[in-house]
């Protein structure tokens, strides 16, 4: 009879703590949003904790270890993008809660994680197009980095308009 091997705590963190964190930290921030334009005591609390969590979710998935199947001939510097798409996801959304909050440096914030998630989508989208072995390994950081992009950029469009 053999023994079940026992994951460590990186298989722990990437596959189970970060996605249910995220999850709860996506629904914090949407309940701190719904607080602030309702004008509801406590909101800047809710969407400092659910933003930060959600920032810290992708500082941390950045470093998580990926799996790449066998014989893959995948590009070292998907794995470099990988980080990038994270790290400058959870600038942005930095950048978002300042900008919500009404914090200074939100400009700044909202420019520099945008302007390198921008940069990060065009390259990986390049690296997937040259080769479809590096697509395991950008699937998932593109699939949240998208979406932050599209939401900083809409808010450094309502700035330069303001």
């Amino acid at each position: 009879m053999s023994t079940p091997q026992k994951a460590n705590f990186g298989e722990l963190l990437s596959k189970t703590i970060l996605p249910k964190v995220h999850l709860i930290a996506l629904l914090v921030s949407a309940i701190g949003l719904v607080f602030k334009y309702m004008n509801l005591s406590g909101s800047a609390d809710i969407l400092m904790i659910g933003f930060s969590a959600l920032a810290a979710v992708y500082f941390l998935s950045a470093f998580t270890m990926v799996t790449v199947a066998q014989g893959s001939k995948h590009s070292p510097y998907a794995l470099i993008l990988f980080k990038l798409l994270y790290i400058a996801a959870a600038v942005s959304v930095i950048g978002l809660l300042f900008f919500v909050l009404k914090l200074e440096g939100y400009k700044e914030m909202l420019l520099m994680g945008s302007g390198a998630l921008g940069v990060a989508i065009l390259f990986s989208a390049a690296f997937v197009g040259a080769n479809s072995d590096n697509m395991p390994i950008l699937k998932r950081p593109l699939t949240f980095g998208i979406p932050i992009l599209l939401i900083a950029v809409y808010f450094l469009y309502q700035l330069s308009i303001a």
